[in-house]
């Protein structure tokens, strides 16, 4: 018996609630647990997961546990990343100039 490595996949918010609903219809129909989550190919930890996710809202937290951020902000965050690193390599620029010609 070979084992085959499993391809990591991801689903929208919408696909995890659609496949909860569908395992919890499967269970109120008289299916046992771990054959819905065979049936619908969901891991245990995942359904876990996403269930306790789900108590919290259904587009916050079945995002994969990261919260929204728009792209305005995300794209200031990185400006202000790079805008660090110049003054910081400014910093270190002048510092050495100060060391070359001993001024204080």
């Amino acid at each position: 018996m070979g084992t085959e490595k499993r391809t990591k996949r991801s689903f929208t918010p919408e696909q995890k609630f659609q496949i909860l609903q569908a395992i919890e219809a499967d269970i109120k129909g008289g299916m046992k647990v771990g054959d819905a989550l065979i049936k619908h190919n969901i891991p245990n930890a995942n359904y876990s997961k996403w269930k306790r996710q789900l108590s919290v809202g259904v587009k916050a937290s079945l995002r994969n546990s990261k919260l929204p951020q728009d792209r305005e902000k995300r794209r200031l965050e990185r400006e202000n990343e790079r805008l660090k690193e110049i003054v910081l390599s400014q910093a270190q620029a002048l510092a050495d100039l100060k060391k070359e010609t001993n001024w204080e």
